[in-house]
């Protein structure tokens, strides 16, 4: 008896799962075609609150809704034993919500009610159309350049979520740009200029969370005479918001930007710091 009610709950698994992908690549692809964030589940047959919660959370009517938004995704873990050890996967059930290229936006571990499950995955049924380009394009080449190119366009996009989200934006520019960090051999020409790119770019997290006097403290550090001529712009894009907050006037900083050509640079403080304003 014990089998046979077994069996039926694994069958009624396969059905709930006809509209689940299990193909993580699949999930990518679809995830850049249709501007949404992915909602993975990973679970396994053995696995009793994961049973309960395919039996009775993920087919609620409610839930259904709010998963329209994303691109879902079951990962059975004794059959995709590296995709779970890639993400540290030591218990289930474990739902995480990541990006088209599958860095983690959110992770929520252990059995879940309707009720907590609809109010943790909601806050994340985002249209990711804004960063749609440059995921696409990190996705067809991790290099310097899309690295930058997304991490800038997620900074870009913290201004535009929630502030509960906004944190969780930032963590994944650490992360695009630490994965970066790691394949730069130090041999390399261009070594110095990368991992001080790199560096100045983790500081944009102070300066969109608008914590200008942590910022200051960190961009006084960098040497002027050391900056890499392809590091101006971001390195004075920093220093300008820095004296903005901190000083009185920004008319000195402002024509030693005029002078550099880097007048772009004040436009974009201070289209920032209107944010911090509003």
């Amino acid at each position: 008896m014990k089998k046979y009610i077994i069996l039926l709950i694994l069958f009624s698994i396969q059905i709930t799962q006809a509209n689940w992908l299990t193909s993580y690549e699949d999930a990518q692809k679809m995830a850049l075609t249709t501007n949404r964030f992915i909602i993975v589940d990973f679970w396994a047959t053995w696995c009793g609150p994961c049973l309960e919660m395919e039996k009775n959370i993920w087919n609620n009517e409610q839930l259904q809704e709010t998963l329209q938004g994303f691109v879902k995704l079951k990962i059975d873990i004794d059959s995709n034993k590296e995709l779970a050890a890639k993400y540290g996967i030591n218990s289930i059930p474990n739902i995480l919500i990541i990006d088209a290229n599958g860095k983690v936006i959110h992770n929520i571990l252990g059995y879940q009610n309707i009720s907590n499950l609809k109010s943790e995955i909601e806050k994340f049924n985002l249209s990711t159309e804004f960063l749609s380009v440059d995921l696409i394009n990190y996705f067809k080449a991790k290099n310097f350049s899309t690295t930058i190119k997304l991490t800038q366009k997620y900074y870009d996009f913290s201004l535009l979520v929630d502030r509960n989200i906004k944190k969780k934006t930032f963590n994944v520019c650490k992360e695009y740009l630490n994965d970066y960090k790691a394949t730069l051999d130090k041999k390399d020409i261009d070594y110095q200029k990368k991992n001080q790119k790199i560096e100045l770019y983790k500081l944009y997290e102070f300066a969109y969370n608008f914590e200008f006097n942590k910022l200051n403290k960190k961009i006084i550090e960098f040497k002027t005479e050391e900056i890499d001529p392809i590091n101006e712009y971001s390195y004075w894009f920093l220093k300008y918001l820095a004296e903005k907050v901190t000083s009185k006037t920004t008319s000195d900083i402002e024509e030693i930007l005029k002078n550099k050509g880097l007048e772009s640079v004040i436009n974009k403080g201070n289209e920032l710091y209107s944010f911090y304003t509003k």
